[in-house]
Order: structure tokens, then sequence, then C-alpha cells
């Protein structure tokens, strides 16, 4: 069964029992490999950076199921691409993917070496895409858990799943997921492990791997920050302060906000003119990325 990605008008519906409550949690740590799968399935990556990652795009791809090995909890992510090779196994998960390919059959038939390509593939989008910006992600992560920390003691978790995101809706006993899979889980005493993520652009379950499923759903400010963000600086602005939470080039910022190249440069200079963001060249390429100033701006 593939990790169930948002999107469609089904839903996916999760029943939670009294026990359920008592054991739901938030991850401590961001989830590296869900990290991985969230930038490459929204193709967080240049043609150029393709070579060094082929086997990752071949099994993560936008508007399709993403193969359930691949949903490791494990918070270290040499732990966790160890996890993912060793779960790898049998071609149950190829039609997810709407389409094979020669490397994929080879890798689904358990070839040595095509597992040592996805190895090397998963090392090399990890140091050259979540690495570099590692520690922002750490600490967008914190500032996320301690806002619904906050939540959680005020209005009880009950409030706390209700407004995790517009997909997601509470109706105690049952949370609510847009999806593209219909159907129930019966959680039966497990609990829900509950993972803000930088990368995701809506909510993801992984419901079917280890010891206890797990909820996806990308992290969010406050509407009080949101509304005096965007009085302040625009909310085009605003939408380009978020997207440096992840160290981008200008053509990778355009992209990602959904403005030409021109107008990314040019908040990225207004941004970086205040403080909030710094720039250096990385060989023919300009990266930009939140200074602290930015970080305490946003969180």
């Amino acid at each position: 069964m593939p990790v169930i990605i948002n999107g469609g008008t089904r839903t996916l519906r999760i029943h939670f029992g009294v026990e359920d409550l008592a054991n739901t949690r938030c991850a401590g740590t961001p989830l590296p490999m869900f990290e991985l799968v969230f930038g490459v399935r929204a193709r967080d990556f240049d043609r150029a950076m393709l070579p060094a990652i082929a086997p990752l795009a071949e099994l993560i791809r936008p508007s399709h199921g993403v193969p359930d090995f691949f949903s490791s909890p494990q918070p270290k992510f040499v732990d966790a691409v160890g996890e993912v090779l060793q779960a790898a196994s049998g071609g149950s998960w190829l039609p997810s993917l709407g389409t094979t390919s020669p490397w994929l059959r080879s890798f689904a038939r358990g070839d040595a070496r095509a597992r040592m390509e996805l190895r090397t593939a998963l090392h090399n989008y990890h140091r050259l895409r979540l690495a570099p910006a590692w520690n922002q992600t750490v600490q967008t992560f914190d500032a996320e858990i301690r806002s619904r920390a906050r939540h959680a003691f005020t209005d009880g978790l009950g409030a706390v799943l209700a407004k995790l995101h517009p997909a997601i809706r509470w109706e105690a006993p049952v949370l609510h997921v847009e999806s593209s899979w219909e159907g129930d889980v019966h959680l039966n005493g497990r609990g829900l492990l509950v993972v803000p993520s930088v990368n995701a652009a809506g909510p993801a379950a992984a419901l079917f791997s280890g010891a206890q499923p797990i909820l996806c759903y990308p992290v969010t400010a406050t509407e009080t920050t949101e509304v005096s963000l965007e009085g302040a600086l625009g909310r085009t602005r605003t939408e380009v302060l978020r997207a440096l939470t992840t160290e981008r080039s200008t053509t990778d910022l355009a992209r990602h906000v959904g403005i030409s190249l021109p107008t990314a440069s040019q908040h990225a200079t207004a941004l970086r003119c205040a403080g909030f963001v710094s720039t250096q060249r990385d060989g023919r390429a300009v990266k930009h990325r939140l200074t602290q100033r930015g970080w305490e701006l946003l969180n």
C-alpha cells in the first residue's frame, strides 16, 4: 500500500478510541525521509541535479502514491536509509506509479545494483538539498511544536487536531483527511504520530507501516502572525519569506512561489537589505536563505 498523499475528493477517516487519544503524540524532531519524499515529489531539484537522484525521481512521482517503504520514522537520516532499503522488497507498489521502466522493474526484482543506486540517490539528495537547510528545518519544526503544545494545553488535543490543516477535519472521535484514498482506519489503541513537515504541500498519511500510523501536515504559522506579516510585507513578499525556510536559488524561489524570475530577485533583494535573508553565490547560481532575524520574524 503506498503512502497516502493529499489530493482528490476522497476522504480518509481515522477512528480514535480513548487509548488512541492518550497515545497520540508529535514527533520530537523532523523526519528526514518524509522531508526527502515531499521535496522530491514537489520536484525540488533542477535539471543538472537529476542524474544524481534519478532513482528517486522514478520512485517518487507527482500525482502518484509513494511506495510505503519510504515511510521511515527514524530521526537520523542514515538509519532511515537503512530502514528504507531493508523494507524495499517485492513489486506490489509498481502499479501505484502509473508507468514502469527497466530500472523500476530491476529494482522491484531485488537487483543488488539497483538497490545500491537508490542508496546513492538518497544520499545525494540529502547532501544537495536536505543537509544545507537542516538547521533551518529544525528551527521551523521546533517553533511549530511550541505553538501546537501551547494550543493543546489551553484548548485540548481535539482542538489541535481540528486546526492542523484546512484539508483535515476533526469530528470526535473521527479525523477526516482529504486524500486520494477512500476508507476507514481504526487505530486500535496505537494512537497517531503527528509530524509537522517543512516540505509537505498538504497532509499525507503512512498508515500501514511501523508500529504507529503517521500523519504529516505542512508547517503553518498562526493566524495572527499570518495577518500581521502580510500587512507589513505584502502577501507575495510574505510567501517569499516563508519559502526561504529552505535554501533556494532565485530560479527555485520563483518556481516555488509562482512568480517571475525578476520579481523573485527583487523580493529577495529587499528582504536581504532588511536583514531577513542572506544571499551567497554557489557556482553560477545565487542561493538565498533566512537569517536568524528572518526566523524570529516568522516565529
